[in-house]
């Protein structure tokens, strides 16, 4: 094909690229990949009821409603998961403090020898989405890591180190101590992740790794999202976003792929971008010829936008 489109999501996309280079199918891409992958600064905690009460049924109702920002840099999201969705609670296991001079695991070890059937209560997995309160933690500082293969046991393997900027999160005190409080509203107890109990914080917003640049010594993708050195390859889905965004990234994803797609020419007209290599310049999107959404349709395409200001 002469033209194609790479959305495998960041994990994917980053395999992939990182792989078709290794192995010369890709030679020119940006020594960049891998750079700037966000994690969004993010921790998943939450806390959970030992009983199920019909009266607070916490899977029931929409995802994610409301957010709260503690500092300037943090934003906090509770979250529910629908009825059935109990193994996510394998995940669970005691909240503990990261800037406790008690390594985690220590923390976690005493509790259970003092409480053991707290402890118990806390992990096991019946009816846990309508017992648990997910509480999602984003923060939009500035760290990242850089991704990378090696090759060891006669196979490459995916791995991922340190980046540019701040050091990752392992332990981010406003959300420990929100969950605290959620723990101590709902009756029950605070709960993390087995992860955290040795410093390693997880995130459900895996991104960047293939962001953009005005040349291959800054980015992997050029401001129209193709691919550095591969100008017929476009990478349009999480891995483009280039910063932590401290927020649900779904929506930034979804205008970065309009805005790439808009650019493009119907079949048999002339590309309006720049040429490969060409400085970044601003061009007008491309009207669709035949649409495949409805003139009269509420998500029909209407030009010119509305510059927001």
């Amino acid at each position: 094909a002469g033209k194609v489109v790479l959305a495998a999501g960041t994990w994917g996309t980053q395999n992939l690229l990182h792989r078709m280079r290794d192995t010369g199918q890709l030679p020119r891409l940006s020594a960049r990949l891998g750079e700037l992958t966000r994690t969004n600064s993010e921790a998943i905690i939450g806390s959970s009821r030992f009983a199920v009460d019909p009266q607070r049924d916490f899977s029931r109702g929409i995802a994610i409603t409301s957010s709260i920002h503690p500092d300037e840099n943090t934003h906090l999201e509770p979250v529910r998961y629908g009825k059935g969705s109990n193994a996510m609670g394998l995940l669970q296991t005691l909240a503990t403090e990261g800037d406790s001079d008690v390594p985690r695991w220590r923390q976690f070890l005493s509790f259970l020898l003092r409480h053991p059937v707290t402890t118990a209560r806390l992990m096991h997995q019946y009816r846990w989405s309508e017992r648990t309160m997910i509480l999602l933690v984003m923060q939009s500082r500035d760290n990242s890591l850089t991704t990378y293969t090696t090759k060891r046991f006669g196979r490459r393997w995916y791995r991922s180190k340190q980046g540019h900027g701040e050091p990752n999160p392992a332990f981010i005190r406003a959300g420990y101590e929100a969950n605290q409080l959620i723990a101590e509203e709902i009756g029950g107890i605070a709960g993390s992740t087995w992860s955290e109990l040795f410093n390693i914080p997880m995130t459900a917003h895996f991104l960047g790794g293939c962001v953009i640049g005005a040349t291959p010594h800054e980015g992997v993708i050029d401001p129209y999202h193709r691919v550095f050195g591969h100008p017929g390859l476009s990478v349009v889905d999480g891995s483009a976003v280039s910063a932590n965004l401290g927020v649900n990234p779904s929506l930034t994803i979804t205008a970065q792929a309009e805005r790439a797609m808009a650019f493009w020419p119907n079949k048999g007209e002339e590309d309006p971008r720049p040429a490969p290599g060409s400085p970044y310049r601003r061009i007008k999107p491309v009207p669709p010829r035949r649409p495949a959404v409805p003139d009269g349709a509420p998500g029909a395409l209407r030009l010119p936008l509305v510059e927001v200001r």
